[in-house]
């Protein structure tokens, strides 16, 4: 994702209402956390690490960001709030086995080549029993939107529904999977898979 590095400075102000829209469904998913330890995969220029530094105060805060510019941005704006920051992409992360308590990945999916893939590794990285919500656009029903947005996001890999990001969760093996639409604004509608991974639950967040 290299066109990042260039948007890095004016992706705030171009896109920063959409983000924190976005963030704000996300982290109204998750279960509280204690002093847990949220990662969120793609963290951009951090508004929701932000966000969550409040709503979750006593948590460990990671954010994966393969852009370095993007993640010298998210630098700056998470600096003081005791957040960690991995130079990671979605499929390869920097983290121990079993390492995290809560996993959200906002607006990535449509980059990813191979989405069962990353998955994979997400769950390699979350707990038994931890949360993953992972958010993206969906189709708005207008006809050529897939087409409309390719044409100004030259990555773009493929616009997932809302049903096809829940049996992405079904097929990496989470449970309790749920996936619901929601909008974000006029022209944008947003979807969220919200899964569980297998096995038992830890006694308390570490």
């Amino acid at each position: 994702m290299g066109a990042y590095d260039h948007l890095a400075a004016s992706y705030d102000r171009l896109w920063g209402r959409y983000a924190r829209r976005t963030a704000r469904e996300v982290l109204d998913a998750l279960p509280p956390l204690g002093t847990g330890t949220l990662l969120d995969v793609g963290c951009g220029t951090g508004t929701l690490l932000s966000l969550a530094r409040v709503r979750f105060p006593g948590a460990r805060l990671i954010g994966a960001e393969p852009s370095a510019g993007m993640r010298g941005v998210a630098a700056r704006t998470l600096a003081g709030q005791g957040v960690t920051l991995l130079a990671s992409p979605a499929e390869t992360l920097a983290l121990p086995d079993a390492s995290v308590d809560a996993l959200t990945c906002l607006n990535v999916l449509h980059y990813l080549a191979d989405p069962a893939l990353a998955l994979r590794e997400w769950g390699r990285v979350l707990r038994p029993g931890g949360t993953l919500a992972l958010q993206d656009y969906v189709p708005n029903g207008l006809p050529g939107f897939t087409r409309l947005v390719a044409l100004n996001d030259r990555e773009l890999v493929r616009v997932s529904t809302v049903p096809e990001m829940g049996r992405l969760l079904e097929a990496a093996g989470f449970g309790g999977v749920t996936a619901r639409p929601f909008r974000i604004d006029l022209f944008w509608r947003g979807g969220l898979a919200r899964g569980v991974r297998a096995g038992a639950k830890p006694d308390a967040p570490r």
